[in-house]
């Protein structure tokens, strides 16, 4: 293995876009990953939910941050759909959604912000909510509460 490493540094060296993509470490990733903003309110064997509110205009949107270990590249949107005695479902802002890659721990943060009402809110920050499944493309990932 060392020798591949060694191989694929002269390589980089020698202008091998493919090589310098390989020994690229990506440290500004990483310390975004460290300093999720907001609160935990989901885990899964694939990762992990982050959530937090911001207020523009009277408009109240739910900015979520997703680390796990699928990429999320789509340009139709994403819904994500708080799973309890009623399904309550919230619609991405922006439609073009992309993650970004840390090589150092082999993981993907994807970020999307959703617009929600204030009917919504009181039943996410109330926590009555057991799952959360945020749905893109024709993929679906399932979350369990962190109470």
């Amino acid at each position: 293995m060392k020798l591949f490493k060694k191989i694929d540094k002269v390589l980089a060296r020698m202008g091998n876009i493919r090589a310098m993509e390989r020994t690229h470490v990506d440290t500004f990733t990483e310390n975004k990953m460290e300093n999720v903003p907001g609160e935990q309110i989901a885990t899964s064997e694939h990762g992990g939910i982050w959530a937090g509110l911001q207020e523009l205009n009277g408009y109240i949107f739910l900015n979520v941050t997703i680390l796990g270990t699928t990429k999320i590249k789509t340009l139709k949107g994403a819904t994500l759909t708080f799973l309890a005695d009623e399904e309550i479902t919230v619609k991405s802002d922006n439609y073009e959604i992309d993650s970004d890659y840390s090589n150092l721990s082999n993981r993907w943060m994807t970020q999307i912000s959703f617009e929600t009402t204030k009917q919504d809110l009181n039943v996410i920050k109330k926590k009555k909510y057991n799952q959360i499944r945020l749905d893109f493309k024709k993929k679906s990932l399932l979350f369990d509460a962190k109470k």
